[in-house]
């Protein structure tokens, strides 16, 4: 067995009748192993994954272990990597069973629609701010009567934040491990495209509390989140998506809270203004003009005028253009966004949130700080599990998982 104190043997014990086997420790009170595996105690589950594997290299880990127990050369680093890697598998098997348990014990199906009761999520009363509050915001923006009632015109409503979850998701990416070092594709004599591995990382806050959830998959991740909602009685309040402007991300959310009508999705505004400056770039002709223009654009979506932003981009000198293709794609990608989209300032003045700034923490967290250094590769099982261990440590769960192989899938302080 591996303890945090060290390493040692124990002897086990079954009961024969008559040459039948009635009873044997092995199986009844351990779990049998593979091979020369040794059984691991919540000590040095703690020791080897939560102050090490999830924080520092496998390299590192494995050094901290053997000073600890004094055992040098002990546990190697492939001992630990594989390991850290078992132990994300079983939780994420674990959180994959929770989650039906979940959707059955409400009434829901195992892909999360609701089997009854569905006007109680299709018909729930959507809770925003008072409109003479964000009148008064709009008001304070000190813009023209026909600016103002551009932004009244703006469909994204203003939620009333003490009802509200809100929810932010996204795709982390690291890099692929390679099978092998040759970097040169057999059939084409070219050097192979770089392979990504993708972890979906949920951020949940509801009045001070928050949840971090990761998985394989944005299907996967948005099941467990309709789980977690019911599980804390969460869909009494509007749900409130942050997100970038990925298309499959939207629509993903969109099918799978088709039920619920209480739904709100805000484009962040970093990634808005990013993307803006991005397109920009490749758009017209040096940076002078593109941040004339760029100054102008993001100023009136900031304030929602996504009518007048288009037009502006719109009436923009073509001698100014280096690539309209470019130009007319920021074009679409605003116009596709027109339901995502908001005053950002009227927002701000109401004091809720215009960014998904949690949720991008919540990203380095749990997979950007460990996983993104330099030379670092992962394979797909490794990089998901590690991340969802690491999860387990922000959510302050670790210690019931390690000790009963249970997670309350509740909020955290």
């Amino acid at each position: 067995m591996d303890g945090e104190a060290g390493r040692y043997s124990f002897e086990t014990y079954k009961v024969e009748k008559n040459k039948f086997i009635i009873y044997n420790t092995v199986g009844s009170e351990f779990p049998e192993q593979r091979g020369k595996e040794r059984y691991k105690t919540k000590g040095y589950k703690e020791l080897s994954i939560i102050y090490g594997a999830v924080e520092d290299s496998y390299r590192d880990t494995a050094k901290l272990i053997n000073r600890v127990r004094h055992q040098e050369g002990a546990t190697p680093v492939r001992t630990v990597a594989d390991n850290t890697e078992r132990e994300g598998e079983k939780l994420i098997d674990f959180i994959e069973h929770k989650t039906k348990d979940i959707l059955i014990k409400n009434n829901f199906t195992e892909e999360g629609d609701p089997q009854e009761k569905k006007e109680e999520y299709t018909n729930q009363k959507v809770e925003l701010v008072k409109e003479e509050q964000v009148e008064k915001a709009i008001k304070e923006c000190s813009l023209s009567k026909k600016e103002e009632e551009e932004i009244r015109r703006n469909p994204v409503g203003y939620e009333s934040s003490d009802n509200t979850v809100n929810v932010s998701i996204d795709d982390v990416v690291v890099k692929h491990q390679k099978e092998n070092r040759k970097g040169v594709d057999k059939n084409t004599q070219k050097p192979k495209k770089r392979d990504y591995v993708y972890n979906t990382v949920a951020h949940i806050q509801h009045k001070g509390c928050s949840y971090l959830i990761n998985g394989y998959s944005l299907v996967f991740v948005l099941r467990v989140i309709i789980a977690f909602l019911l599980n804390n009685d969460l869909l009494k309040n509007r749900i409130q998506f942050f997100v970038d402007g990925q298309k499959s991300l939207q629509t993903g959310i969109l099918m799978a809270f088709s039920w619920f009508n209480n739904i709100g999705i805000i484009l962040d505004w970093y990634h808005l203004k990013d993307k803006c400056k991005r397109q920009l770039s490749l758009a017209m002709k040096g940076r002078k003009i593109r941040n004339d223009v760029l100054n102008q654009a993001i100023n009136l979506l900031w304030y929602g005028m996504i009518d007048k932003s288009i037009e502006y981009l719109n009436s923009v000198d073509k001698e100014l253009v280096k690539d309209s293709s470019e130009l007319k794609r920021l074009i679409n990608y605003i116009e596709r966004n027109r339901f995502y989209i908001p005053c950002y300032e009227v927002r701000k003045k109401l004091g809720l949130r215009n960014s998904s700034n949690l949720g991008e923490k919540g990203n380095d967290l749990v997979v950007s700080d460990r996983q993104k250094h330099n030379g670092m590769s992962w394979s797909k099982s490794g990089s998901v599990a590690l991340a969802t261990l690491t999860s387990l440590k922000r959510n302050r769960e670790y210690k019931e998982w390690f000790e009963k192989g249970d997670i309350q899938l509740k909020l955290a302080a």
